[in-house]
């Protein structure tokens, strides 16, 4: 039986006695079978005994003996075998191989049995298979899948509850943060998501780490910032994009070619430095907007999308730089984007051309607000 979501899996009133997990992100598996230990546990340790085993250490028979046992102090007994794939399972005919046949065909009533796989050559077979059934067009591929399993994958995909956890392409990582940290009460934009992937990488379980500590750092606050991630995520503290922004924000050029120099060279952010820079031009000109009808910064934080801690630094900034300003280093920021994703020019001339423009002195003088300089 194919079960299409963990959820759905641990949702069940009465979980089925043979549960088989595979697949190549083997996180979300992990993850999946901890939770199930965890549904058992949550049953009561009077009603159900639990085992976790290593296919590395344990033969099919032995395997077979143990599910098959009574529970002796319990109602029913529940047992994770991590790395199912190592298990040897003998030829056909073998002890090992007639025992776990028999069992998975028909499954002790008072044992779950739950097999994980992840790394076994074999599992290539299964590769897709999950995805190919689905798919009403891909029935007669998954029919041919199935038909060209070998033992013991074969009987599993026919009798046991299965769900198979296949790579999550990079395109789909911010959309599984926000929804993780959702189902945690957090809310995390899809820039912060997106920050969060290129300062920790594409590894599930590097993200999940950080989304936890994360979570600790922020505490009661639920809405999450990029400053959060780049103070748990541990960039450097001396050249990194808000240091960046900082000097631009204050027309410091020598600071801003010098972090920029060291960004590029050491770290390759480029795309990462031109969408943050339109990020930080952009927040200036609703701050800029805002600013004429409240000089809380708390106001002006929470409407801009900001800490209220570093409104300051970007009033700061607005003394060097008017609308006008703004909307040319947008723009700038835009020709630079294009240029970088078209062209073969050296990232670093160009990104270090369009802060030259951005941050050059300005004959125009700065417009007139409620009596004002702006």
């Amino acid at each position: 039986m194919h079960i299409e979501t963990p959820s759905a899996l641990l949702r069940m009133k009465s979980l089925p006695r043979l549960i088989f997990l595979f697949g190549e992100e083997e996180f979300l598996l992990e993850e999946t079978a901890s939770s199930l230990v965890e549904v058992a546990r949550m049953r009561g340790i009077e009603q159900v005994d639990i085992d976790v085993l290593d296919g590395e250490e344990i033969s099919a028979e032995q395997l077979v003996r143990r599910a098959e046992a009574f529970p002796m102090a319990s109602q029913e007994r529940f047992i994770l075998v991590r790395h199912f794939d190592r298990v040897p399972v003998g030829r056909k005919n073998s002890a090992d191989y007639i025992a776990l046949a028999e069992y998975i065909r028909s499954p002790s009533p008072t044992t779950i049995l739950v097999l994980a796989a992840s790394e076994d050559s074999r599992l290539d077979d299964l590769k897709g298979l999950a995805a190919a059934l689905s798919n009403p067009k891909q029935q007669a591929k998954a029919v041919s899948k199935i038909a060209k399993l070998r033992f013991p994958y074969n009987l599993l995909i026919e009798h046991a509850a299965w769900i198979e956890f296949p790579r999550l392409p990079e395109r789909q990582l911010p959309e599984w943060i926000i929804k993780r940290f959702k189902s945690h009460g957090y809310d995390c934009p899809p820039e912060v998501a997106e920050y969060l992937i290129v300062q920790v990488g594409t590894r599930l379980r590097d993200l999940a780490n950080e989304a936890a500590k994360l979570m600790l750092y922020v505490g009661e606050r639920k809405r999450l910032s990029i400053e959060d991630v780049l103070a748990v995520a541990g960039a450097s503290r001396v050249y990194n994009v808000f240091e960046l922004q900082k000097a631009v924000g204050q027309r410091d050029l020598t600071a801003a070619l010098r972090i920029l120099h060291h960004m590029v060279r050491t770290e390759r952010q480029d795309l990462l430095i031109v969408t943050m820079l339109a990020r930080y031009f952009f927040t200036l000109w609703r701050i800029d907007e805002l600013r004429q009808t409240t000089i809380n910064a708390t106001e002006l934080g929470r409407a801009a999308g900001i800490s209220p801690f570093f409104v300051p630094e970007y009033l700061a900034a607005l003394r060097h730089y008017t609308s006008d300003h703004i909307a040319d280093a947008l723009e700038l920021l835009h020709q630079a984007d294009v240029t970088l994703k078209s062209s073969s020019t050296d990232t670093l001339t160009v990104l270090q051309q369009t802060l030259l423009q951005i941050m050059r002195p300005k004959t125009k003088a700065p417009r007139q607000v409620a009596g004002r300089s702006v």
